[in-house]
């Protein structure tokens, strides 16, 4: 672990503009919170929303994005000593954390959903400007505040699929739990075969419906889906008429959907999504988050009894879960398939490149990188 006093970060100060390396002093951890040393860092789809300046939720430059992590722990503040699920931490361990809600909103103590605090805040949007600066997760540390839940993250998981899971796949988690039961008999599709739609795929494939189609491209991505459960792929030709893919979802599953988890946030995805739908199925949205109004057939939805279910980011319990599903499955899934190139602080307008480009579906940063 790093004795260093100061520490860099890569800060956008404006959208769309390289990123500036700055040096900041070291964090101190507060009472009940924690400093840790970013081991690794990956990058999300939001990152790059935020830096194309198309993220539906406010953004204070200068920042320091990232929220995917897996980070050691380098100090802990007095009373932080357990996780959020009574698990002990210990200098050097490993920790995922979440956003922190305000505790006292309608959402939060009467919903029991925090990630629907309209007060949350959200470290990698917010202004790095004043102490203690170190706010996103493209650092080499980070603070887990004290009001922040945090999990430890078992040893037998590695760092880069912690980062990975700690974000797209804790998101999946929360969605299948408003989802409903999900058995041997339904046909589920997924729009989407980025990181959220993979994952899904992953944990749907422990259902065992009956269908389960994956939507989306390209065509490498399609190939490790039916690896890793999707019984039928369907491949996006964005020049096609969606017409084609509508029909061809329609023929694998006989009936439509009974369940459909929207992961791409495309254009149109909803529009098209819709017309997928069996009669009393169950669309559920999680990968739309920003980008332009869509059409869609109310008719539709109200004469096939199609119940729309909106879905955002996960509860501390949902990381948990992230954690346990990624240790216990290793075996079944190579979590290492998602992952793209490695990249350095300063490299990282190249990682936020390639992701958008779609020619890697998981780019790692790793901030002790040399290059």
């Amino acid at each position: 672990m790093s004795e260093q006093t100061t520490g860099r970060a890569a800060v956008m100060s404006d959208y769309k503009e390289d990123f500036e390396i700055r040096e900041y002093p070291r964090p101190v951890a507060a009472p009940g919170g924690l400093v840790v040393e970013i081991d690794v860092a990956t990058v999300c789809g939001s990152d790059v929303h935020a830096w194309q300046g198309n993220l539906a939720l406010p953004v204070d430059p200068p920042l320091i994005l990232g929220h995917e992590m897996a980070g050691r722990i380098v100090e802990i503040g007095d009373g932080a000593e357990l996780d959020s699920v009574g698990q002990r931490l210990e200098l050097g361990d490993r920790v995922v954390w979440a956003h922190v809600p305000c505790g006292r909103c309608h959402e939060c103590t009467v919903l029991h959903q925090p990630v629907l605090c309209a007060r949350r805040y959200i470290a990698y949007l917010t202004s790095c400007a004043e102490a203690p600066h170190f706010t996103g997760t493209f650092a080499d540390y980070a603070i887990v505040r004290p009001e922040a839940g945090r999990v430890r993250v078992p040893d037998g998981v590695e760092s880069s699929w912690a980062s990975a899971g700690s974000c797209a796949l804790r998101t999946v988690v929360k969605a299948l739990s408003l989802a409903g039961k999900i058995d041997h008999d339904d046909t589920v599709v997924v729009q989407g075969a980025g990181p959220l739609g993979l994952f899904a795929t992953a944990l749907l494939s422990i259902h065992e419906p009956r269908k389960l189609v994956v939507v989306g491209g390209p065509e490498d991505r399609l190939e490790l889906a039916r690896e890793w459960g999707a019984t039928d792929t369907v491949l996006v030709d964005p020049s096609a008429d969606p017409a084609g893919r509508i029909a061809e979802v329609t023929s694998i599953t006989g009936r439509g959907a009974s369940v459909m988890f929207e992961l791409a946030g495309a254009p149109g995805v909803m529009t098209e999504g819709i017309q997928m739908m069996a009669r009393g199925g169950r669309y559920v949205m999680l990968g739309t988050l920003g980008g332009r109004p869509q059409e869609i057939s109310v008719s539709t939805i109200v004469t096939r009894g199609i119940t729309v279910i909106g879905s955002m980011s996960g509860e501390i319990g949902d990381y948990h879960t992230a954690m346990q599903f990624l240790d216990r499955y290793q075996d079944r899934f190579d979590w290492n398939r998602m992952l793209g190139n490695e990249y350095g602080l300063d490299e990282l307008a190249d990682a936020m490149a390639a992701m958008r480009r779609m020619d890697e579906i998981k780019p790692v940063i790793r901030p002790s990188r040399q290059t």
